[in-house]
């Protein structure tokens, strides 16, 4: 029943996939001098390709369990490596982590979770949870590319005006 939402929210992902790709590459003299961005790229992508395996996981034909196996095993995958490149895209920073970039991860983790559990138990009462999984990282894949590709680089960009509008300062050529 699941099969036709998951082929097309998998597709869906794998072409932003790609886009992400890009986009990365069109902001690259930004994205590969900053620690930071790289790794929001990379949970950008991150969050695409768990949409995408948990996509192919719903429409291959197997057990209710074995798909309820296999949902909690690609969320704890994916939980793992947000957290790791959200910590690595902090790291040697005073930043905390951002509430709302929290709060989506987790969401989108634990839909997913929530679905496999379900699933374990042998029921699909749960795979509505897995569809707003799958749009949340839809949604916030797509706003993290948009934000690489609007606003990379601009915070340095912003950072010198700044500093050529001080009083005293020579301004560069």
């Amino acid at each position: 029943m699941w099969t036709t939402f998951a082929a097309t929210v998998g597709g869906s992902a794998a072409g932003l996939t790609g886009l992400t790709f890009i986009v990365v590459a069109f902001r690259f003299d930004v994205v590969a001098t900053s620690q930071e961005y790289r790794n929001r790229a990379a949970q950008t992508v991150s969050l695409f390709l768990t949409t995408t395996v948990t996509a192919s996981l719903v429409t291959v034909p197997q057990p209710t369990w074995a798909l309820g196996v296999e949902l909690l095993v690609a969320a704890a995958a994916s939980a793992s490596l947000l957290a790791v490149l959200d910590h690595a895209a902090r790291r040697g920073t005073s930043q905390h982590a951002r509430p709302i970039l929290v709060v989506a991860l987790v969401v989108f983790a634990a839909g997913i979770t929530a679905a496999g559990l379900f699933a374990t138990a042998g029921s699909t009462n749960g795979m509505g949870f897995y569809a707003a999984s799958s749009l949340l990282g839809l949604t916030w894949g797509v706003y993290g590319t948009w934000v690489f590709l609007t606003q990379a680089g601009t915070d340095q960009i912003n950072a010198a005006a700044n500093v050529q509008d001080q009083p005293g300062t020579v301004p560069t050529a």
